[in-house]
């Protein structure tokens, strides 16, 4: 493998001559950047239309699923506007997280694409940041009726039933929405509301970071049964648990538990 020095890279991305490469390729300077965009990393980001982004999310949702379609919206767009570097991202990765990771029913695809949208932009900024965001967004997944988007054109099933997934995780998520609809896991209605709750995670994605482009302070992190679990099983008292997530979603609680 070549030797490639850290200064040829900077270099490449143009920070050490201070542009960075903008629509059809003219540089600018970073100093006419507005400061929420500009980045050392190289992975800045602008603000976009969550209509859009939520549209092309549902539209590219059939060539590699919910993760693929989330990620792949956002950094498309940003392509679309900027070329590099967004168009030399490897968007074809992101197709491990369908079904709860490669299938194994884990983490929905929605909130891994999302969070990870929240790392490649704010890869920069505190560790405790990242972290309220990518809590209001897994918060925002549990507690909302989904699907909400409703395509112009639908493709699988004219209407997706709406619920409350109450998890992050891909088996209870399509679980729960199979007992309220009554449709199998395998059948076109489940996919038509999986694909649709892809544009709804893509929008939602993409609302967060316009609001923390503008400077605005950190979206307050929403109070979840997981933290007050951590009341008891947290550093301060049994120390045995590290979640955030709604733990009833999992455990049955016993007569007379708090």
């Amino acid at each position: 493998m070549p030797n490639v020095s850290r200064r040829t890279v900077l270099s490449s991305l143009g920070l050490l001559t201070g542009t960075a490469m903008g629509v059809a390729g003219d540089p600018m300077q970073l100093e006419s950047l507005p400061a929420a965009i500009a980045s050392t990393s190289g992975w800045a980001y602008s603000p976009l239309d969550a209509r859009e982004v939520g549209d092309r999310a549902y539209r590219i949702y059939p060539e590699g699923g919910c993760m693929y379609a989330v990620v792949g919206s956002v950094v498309g767009m940003l392509a679309d506007r900027f070329g590099s570097p967004y168009d030399g991202f490897p968007i074809a990765m992101m197709r491990f997280g369908e079904g709860g990771v490669g299938g194994y029913g884990s983490l929905c695809g929605v909130v891994n694409g999302a969070c990870a949208l929240i790392g490649l932009f704010h890869s920069e900024r505190p560790k405790e940041e990242r972290a309220a965001m990518i809590s209001d967004l897994a918060g925002w997944y549990e507690s909302s009726v989904l699907p909400m988007f409703e395509p112009s054109e639908p493709q699988w099933a004219d209407q997706a039933v709406a619920c409350v997934s109450g998890s992050v995780l891909c088996h209870i998520s399509t679980t729960r929405w199979c007992r309220e609809s009554g449709c199998p896991i395998d059948s076109l209605d489940r996919k038509e509301r999986c694909r649709r709750l892809a544009a709804d995670g893509a929008m939602k994605v993409t609302q967060m970071l316009n609001h923390e482009s503008q400077r605005s302070e950190i979206l307050a992190v929403r109070q979840t049964n997981g933290s007050s679990c951590m009341e008891c099983h947290g550093p301060d008292d049994m120390s045995n648990a590290r979640v955030k997530m709604d733990c009833a979603a999992c455990h049955d609680l016993s007569d007379g538990h708090p």
